[in-house]
């Protein structure tokens, strides 16, 4: 009888080990470090830059060589000094390619890593702009929104974002048409009316392959481009078109993966 219980005290205990190993296995805790360095070449350029870490470096150093590429043109198993060596001022160029980078971890679980990346970029002109990118730590793989919605819920969705888009834009120009236009203003006045009206030519949307989307705990918040491009941005007063959609609310238009990684609940739908 005690030879039993024993045996089967050491099946129970060896039970609670696996059990124990596989849980402390799945959680990578994963964790931001913030790299932070001068320009050598004009001290006073600070940049900032969020890399991923966790035990298991592999995932980590996939998200990271991805977004590192991606955002500051350059590999980062191989650069030379900095990972900032490709964006910042030189001695030969003083205007940087890339400068103000600040960003915002938007969600970082054990799922879910969303993090959005602001800066200056300059080419042929300066202009700001923000970028944000979303991942599954399960396997270092980015999250599209075509993968997280449905067939049926990506036609939905983009019905309901060109509704809301064209809504937005038609309520402006409403508003612009009861102005009183003083005569020097009437360049102006046409300008702005012509953008709107062209940018809803673009309209209905065909596709969320451009939409910009972070994921946050409650959240997933789309952003559709201006209407407007730099050299006619200063009468665009509308700007970004930035939709938050609940999680929950949104559960019936999505894929089965979407449901699993976003953790979503049933819910009455979308508004």
């Amino acid at each position: 009888m005690l030879a039993l219980i024993m045996k089967n005290n050491f099946n129970i205990i060896i039970v609670i080990t696996l059990i124990l190993f596989f849980s402390c296995k799945s959680i990578e805790n994963f964790r931001i470090n913030k790299v932070q360095e001068f320009n050598p070449n004009f001290p006073k350029q600070k940049y900032e830059f969020p890399l991923l870490t966790s035990k298991s470096s592999m995932i980590s150093r996939k998200i990271n060589s991805d977004i590192v590429k991606d955002f500051l043109d350059i590999d980062i198993e191989n650069k030379s000094e900095s990972i900032f060596e490709n964006v910042w001022a030189t001695k030969k160029n003083s205007i940087p390619r890339l400068s103000d980078l600040t960003y915002q971890i938007n969600m970082l679980n054990d799922r879910i890593y969303s993090v959005t990346l602001n800066a200056e970029g300059c080419g042929a002109y300066c202009e700001y702009f923000s970028y944000s990118y979303n991942y599954d730590l399960s396997n270092g793989n980015k999250i599209l929104l075509d993968s997280i919605f449905s067939q049926k819920g990506k036609a939905e969705m983009l019905n309901y974002l060109s509704n809301k888009k064209r809504k937005i834009i038609e309520s402006y120009v409403l508003e612009l048409k009861k102005e009183e236009i003083q005569e020097e203003d009437k360049e102006e006045y046409n300008s702005r009316f012509e953008l709107y009206e062209d940018c809803l030519k673009d309209l209905p949307f065909a596709s969320l392959e451009y939409f910009d989307f972070k994921i946050n705990n409650k959240q997933i918040i789309l952003t559709s481009d201006r209407c407007s491009v730099h050299v006619n941005r200063a009468i665009d007063d509308l700007d970004e078109y930035e939709f938050k959609l609940d999680k929950n609310e949104v559960n019936n238009l999505l894929s089965n993966y979407g449901r699993i990684i976003l953790k979503t609940t049933a819910n009455n739908g979308y508004k």
